[in-house]
């Protein structure tokens, strides 16, 4: 099968690019290069018009079987107006990546047929690459679901620091990603559709009073309280500004908002911006036991 491989957002200006590129290659796959991943305009990948070309140039491509992202950063909300969306719907196939990639799982969701499923998961450049620098449990995480038409079942998370907010069990389809770009959709047309999904909430280098602001935008504009349940991971680096100062912790945050909701949520889920993250299938089914910390894939991801 073939990869195509853009980059949708930030340049790309990390070498785990090219040992990422050459695991898949060992793997058997075939790797098709975006015209302009290695396109650069200060903190972008090139033009907003460029990356958008990439980006629905790899879905009409009748060759390409999966699109990955080479990494985040910032620049994916520049691209909307730009993609061909029609014809992108036309031409359905795997996505994969995480981070600031989430403005990009918001608008397939909402762009693409009922049913899509898209890939919350590892990119080349990021927290270790597909095949190297992830743990065995998050490798085998990550080809499972993406490599085999069974549900994955319950994910392995008896080494991280799983913790029950709100007891309780829910069944959704999975939604969300890093809350930046959650709380930044809200009020456009790629607005999040929490309604009765299980909620999939993470970021990186987020102050506690800036999650306490995107967390109370979403839930001023009628999006959080729709949700069946929350898995929510952390925010790495959180603290690292307020270090020895007293206050309001992430913590307090996730109990200020989460818990009145009423709805099962659990918090240090593995995934997203921490190293050895697991991949998660938005869209898919799945099954939140809050009281004993676990998750379920119910569906499989693929066909």
């Amino acid at each position: 099968m073939t990869i195509g491989i853009i980059a949708p957002s930030s340049s790309v200006r990390d070498t785990r690019i090219e040992a990422g590129m050459r695991r898949l290659e060992e793997f058997g796959f075939k790797l098709k290069l975006g015209d302009h991943l290695y396109d650069g305009r200060g903190y972008l990948a090139g033009t907003d018009c460029s990356r958008a070309a990439d980006f629905t140039a790899m879905f009409v491509d009748s060759e390409v079987d999966a699109v990955f992202c080479a990494c985040g950063g910032y620049g994916s909300v520049r691209t909307l107006e730009h993609i061909d969306w029609q014809a992108v719907a036309a031409n359905p196939k795997l996505f994969i990546g995480f981070s600031d990639i989430t403005t990009l799982h918001l608008a397939l969701a909402r762009y693409l047929s009922a049913g899509i499923v898209t890939i919350y998961g590892p990119m080349l450049t990021a927290h270790g690459t597909v095949g190297t620098g992830h743990s065995e449990p998050a490798d085998d995480c990550f080809w499972r679901i993406v490599g085999r038409a069974e549900p994955y079942g319950i994910y392995p998370t008896e080494r991280a620091n799983v913790r029950t907010l709100v007891g309780g069990m829910a069944e959704g389809r999975l939604a969300g990603g890093c809350l930046a770009l959650l709380g930044a959709a809200a009020g456009t047309p790629e607005a999040p559709d929490f309604e009765g999904k299980i909620v999939l909430i993470e970021d990186i280098a987020e102050r506690a009073y800036r999650v306490d602001r995107l967390l109370m935008q979403l839930l001023r504009a009628g999006i959080l309280d729709r949700a069946a349940g929350f898995v929510i991971g952390t925010v790495t680096d959180w603290d690292r500004e307020d270090a020895g100062e007293p206050g309001i912790t992430l913590d307090d945050v996730w109990r200020d908002y989460i818990v009145p909701l009423g709805k099962p949520a659990i918090t240090g889920f593995p995934f997203g911006h921490v190293p050895n993250s697991l991949t998660l299938p938005l869209g898919c089914l799945a099954r939140l036991d809050a009281d004993a910390g676990t998750l379920a894939i119910l569906e499989s991801a693929v066909a």
